[in-house]
Parts: structure tokens; sequence; C-alpha cells
């Protein structure tokens, strides 16, 4: 009996080092690129070489960021920014792509996304030509620039192709090109056979597989409240992504307004959003879409953003700023994903 016993511990202990040898262990990588940093974590149980697979994440990312900038001069969209044809311009798959994505949002927001918003992102000084970053433009110079501002100045074009309507038409991807890039890093994750890993650029998230947990991936959502990082709320993504868009990442002091003036501006009126929503949290089946949409959402504000993501079955969080205290609002679809933790 003793015996028994014995070789049963044994076979327990064997049993449990194995497990322990065959849990998968995450591996994170992480880099620099847009102006901020990218976190890659993959789960796998088969050897992944590191260094290989660093080298071809940074040489994707860069190889996307050379399409997408409007910072970079090596790019093609600044290419595009700087020419003043009003000729047809052949441009890569992946920004006519995106620019037609661009304006399914700016449709589907009532205008609210707008690519063409750059030269108002420059005159308000958070643009990469913008001469004087804390200068606050008059209103002359705001209706003037709003002239230049608009999707229906830009033609997306069969056979990747677009025309500018006016030689002076600007494009700044930035609310929709992380997305992107995340999603195009995914597809290259995706050819590999990997099936659980989580990736990041700035912020903005997808996340595949059931992560460490099994439930999916435990990340914490911003919510644009000042300093605080313990007691943020966290959810599981599980083959989702979540975009933040907020007021509290680049301000700057504006005279004229009781609020500081946010690199948020409004296309239609020019100006920066001055309503009180914060931020707002939505996920997305892609990053792509979670990006451009919680931008959207942002400038919309959070009575007219709520109608529009109730209208179109968004998984969305509003945060507004009631005195010292952050308020959650959640659409109906998320409390749909999560039920108990966001009612």
């Amino acid at each position: 009996m003793l015996r028994f016993l014995w070789l049963l511990s044994f076979g327990l202990l064997l049993s449990c080092e194995k497990e322990v040898e065959d849990t998968p262990k995450i591996l994170s990588l992480t880099g620099q690129a847009l102006g901020t940093s990218w976190t890659v974590k993959v789960i796998s149980s088969k050897p992944i070489d590191g260094d290989e697979l660093l080298a071809d994440l940074a040489a994707k990312i860069e190889e996307t960021e050379k399409i997408f900038s409007h910072w970079r001069p090596d790019s093609k969209l600044y290419q595009v920014n700087a020419s003043l044809s009003t000729e047809p311009i052949s441009v890569p798959p992946l920004l006519h792509e995106l620019l037609k994505h661009a304006k399914w949002a700016y449709e589907q927001t009532d205008g609210a996304f707008d690519p063409t918003i750059a030269p108002l992102v420059n005159l308000w000084g958070f643009g990469p030509v913008s001469t004087n970053r804390l200068r606050i433009p008059t209103e002359d110079e705001i209706n003037g620039i709003l002239e230049q501002v608009g999707m229906n100045q830009l033609e997306i074009r069969d056979g990747n192709k677009i025309r500018k309507k006016r030689p002076d038409l600007q494009i700044d991807l930035s609310a929709s090109a992380k997305g992107e890039i995340i999603d195009q890093v995914c597809e290259m994750l995706d050819q590999r056979e990997l099936r659980n890993y989580l990736v990041e650029i700035g912020g903005e998230i997808r996340g595949r597989g059931n992560g460490k947990s099994g439930k999916g991936w435990t990340i914490a959502l911003e919510d644009g409240s000042e300093g605080k990082t313990n007691g943020l709320s966290t959810v599981n993504l599980l083959n989702y992504s979540v975009a933040t868009s907020g007021t509290y990442r680049q301000t700057k002091p504006n005279p004229d307004s009781a609020k500081p003036a946010s690199h948020l501006i409004d296309p239609r009126t020019g100006r920066p959003v001055e309503h009180k929503l914060i931020a707002v949290n939505v996920l997305a089946p892609t990053a792509r879409d979670a990006d451009a949409l919680a931008t959207a959402l942002m400038i919309l504000g959070p009575e007219e953003g709520m109608r529009k993501a109730e209208e179109m079955d968004l998984v969305a969080r509003f945060c507004t700023r009631e005195g010292n205290e952050t308020r959650h609002t959640h659409t109906p679809a998320w409390i749909r994903l999560y039920p108990v933790a966001n009612r």
C-alpha cells in the first residue's frame, strides 16, 4: 500500500513538472515607430526565434509607416500632400485601401471623421508644418482653411489612383493609420500560424487567442483620469481590438476658451472640441475600425456620439468628467459583451 502511494505521488510529481514545462511562455517584443512605442506579445507552444521575429516586425512597421505617415518626407502620403497636381496620382494599394476606409468612416459618421483635416491641424499648431504651436488662429483664418477641408475634395478612383480636386488638399491619416498598421502586423503573425498574440501601438490594441488566462488578453482601459494607473477598468480582449481617443492627450492653452485647445479638431467647425467628453473607448473586430470610430465619436461628443454609436451598434464606452470624478457610460452593445462588470 505504501509503495502504491509512493508511486502515485511520484507520478503526480512528474505530471506537475511536465505541466510546468509545457506551459507556454509569453514572448514580448518592443520597438519605436510612428513617434511612439509598439509591443507585440506572443504565446506559442512552438519555439519562436525572437530575434528573427523582432526584425520582421520592425521591417513591417517601417514599411507601412513609410506609406501612411504625413510627417516623414520619404513617405508616400507626405509626397501626395506635397504634390500640387490635380491629375490622377498612383498610390500604393495599402494607401488606396485606407483612403477608401476613410471615406466609409466619413460617410458613416456624418463627416466627423475626415482625413482632409490636415490644414486645420497645422493651423492649430498640432501638425508637421505648424510654425507657431502655441498660437491660436483667428476666426477668419479658420474659415479660410475650412474651404480646403472635405472628403468631397478627394476622388478615390479604381486602379489604386486618387485625384485631388484642389491642389492644396492635405491628408492626415493619424486617426486610422496606427490601427491599419496593427492589422497588417496581425496579418503577418497569422501567416506565421501564430494564433495567440497581442499587438499594441501607441495605446491602440488588437488581441487574438485566449491570452495567458484562457479568457482573452486582459487590458486596462484608458479613461482620461489624470495621473491614475491603478483602479483602471479592465476587459478581456478576445479576438477583438480596442482604441481610445481623448482630449487629455495633447492640449495647449487657449485664451479664447475656458478649456485648453485639444488636438482633436472638429472638421465641421474647424475648432477643437469643447464638450465634456474626455475619452472614448471603442471595441471592434479590426484595429482600423476601432481607431477611426473612437476618433469620430470623440468629435461628435457625449450626446451625438452616443446616438451614432447606438445607431451603428458599436461596442463603446464614453468617459466624462463630473467634478473630480470620471463617469462611464456604455452602449447597449458594450453591455451585451461585458454584462456584469460594466452595468
